[in-house]
């Protein structure tokens, strides 16, 4: 079973949930040689957060302005969104949403940072496409103030988010 399959050249992304053995985890390439990255953006414990899960619902679609202004976003652009509160969402508790995040239409290459809004914006990527393509992920983002916020680095690109669920407090 693989977790990322990609072509050679191609930079793919991918959020992946695996379990720790004896405090490690193994990543490993079946063929030719790749360089690989590894983010921890969060871990499960014992107690703390419930996870409520539903039907995909959209939240963002900027082709036709639905939880934003409508039209493309530009290099060095952000995008607000607020979850607390829309589509079932509580208001308050909410401490991370699951979203798959897609780009559609980008002008050129790039990547898409998914963060917590109102916070610096972390040095990795959720997304990175080439001009041209769609290209979706996973993301479990921290929501802050009841929003999530998305910053794409360059070009212009479409993006979309649809709530696959929520995790409370």
């Amino acid at each position: 079973m693989s977790n990322l399959n990609f072509t050679p050249g191609q930079i793919v992304p991918n959020l992946v949930t695996v379990p720790v053995v004896n405090g490690k985890v193994d990543l490993r390439n079946n063929s030719g040689s790749v360089d690989l990255i590894a983010d921890v953006t969060g871990y499960y414990a014992a107690t703390g957060s419930a996870f409520s899960a539903g039907a995909p619902v959209r939240l963002l679609d900027t082709r036709d302005g639905t939880g934003a202004r409508a039209g493309a976003v530009g290099g060095g652009g952000i995008v607000s969104l607020q979850v607390a509160g829309v589509e079932g969402v509580p208001l308050t508790g909410v401490t991370a949403v699951v979203l798959n995040v897609t780009v559609t239409n980008p002008s050129q290459d790039g990547h898409l940072i998914v963060h917590p809004h109102g916070t610096g914006r972390p040095n990795v990527s959720n997304l990175n496409y080439t001009a041209g393509q769609t290209v979706s992920n996973l993301v479990v983002v921290p929501v802050v103030d009841g929003r999530v916020t998305f910053f794409n680095n360059s070009g212009a690109v479409d993006v979309i988010a649809d709530l696959n669920g929520y995790f409370t407090s």
